[in-house]
């Protein structure tokens, strides 16, 4: 019986949230369209905290991190999504989430 690689399986399906899940998406990119994510949506640290706590919803900050973790290169979409708004107001150091 000869070993089985992530290139023998028809789908990939990852499951999980936080950093994590957007390093494993990033390791597994090469499968492209049989790579399913399942983001948590549970997150209430940082600025998905402070929007979570201000407006209610969900929280998109792993999402969207998992997101840019498949864009392979940079790009308009990469910088749009680690953009964080600067200054001292309400806004400071969100991301472009909301």
């Amino acid at each position: 019986m000869r070993n089985r690689t992530f290139a023998d399986l028809d789908r990939v399906v990852a499951l999980g949230g936080g950093h994590g899940l957007g390093r494993v998406m990033s390791s597994l990119s090469s499968l492209g369209s049989r790579l399913t994510g399942i983001v948590t949506t549970t997150d209430n640290g940082g600025s998905t905290g402070r929007i979570r706590r201000s407006e209610g919803g969900i929280a998109w900050g792993d999402m969207r991190n998992c997101i840019n973790q498949l864009i392979a290169e940079p790009s308009v979409a990469s910088a749009m999504f680690e953009y964080r708004f600067g200054g001292n107001g309400e806004l400071s150091g969100i991301t472009s989430e909301i």
